[in-house]
């Protein structure tokens, strides 16, 4: 690890994340999954290399594409990544005292009115991410499916 490495506990701190870079950019989820899942938005670091340790680390398939983390002796929510591809968010509040800044709001036309973001980041609307991330998974499953059927 360097100075620059972020490590990270769960509740309990039976889970531990260690993010391998200077990782200062989050990102929130407005989604209704992620809505759902927190009770509000889910703040999270983009963080491909992250290495997730922990005996109580649970795995739970929330959506056709998708699977969520989480600590199953105190419930922390630990990460989000896709069935198919190297991508991988972790909670942004694992690290809590990190210099972390807000860089971008995703599904922002599903955000209730009852909250609100003072930061000045990038805002991300549902069809802007379907344009971004159908198009991947589609390659992504067509690909497994084809190895499926050699």
């Amino acid at each position: 690890m360097t100075s620059d490495d972020l490590t990270g506990r769960c509740l309990c701190g039976a889970v531990t994340v260690e993010l391998p870079s200077a990782m200062r950019d989050v990102g929130v989820c407005h989604c209704a999954t992620c809505l759902n899942w927190n009770s509000g938005p889910w703040m999270a670091l983009q963080a491909p290399g992250t290495s997730i340790s922990g005996d109580t680390l649970a795995v739970y398939r929330s959506s056709a594409f998708a699977e969520r983390g989480f600590c199953r002796q105190c419930g922390t929510h630990i990460f989000h990544r896709p069935q198919d591809g190297p991508e991988l968010a972790v909670s942004a509040g694992l690290f809590l005292h990190a210099d972390l800044h807000i860089a971008r709001e995703i599904f922002i036309d599903h955000k209730p009115p009852y909250y609100r973001f003072v930061a000045d980041s990038e805002k991300r609307s549902s069809l802007s991410m379907a344009r971004e991330w159908l198009p991947r998974l589609l390659r992504r499953r067509a690909g497994r499916w084809m190895g499926m059927r050699r």
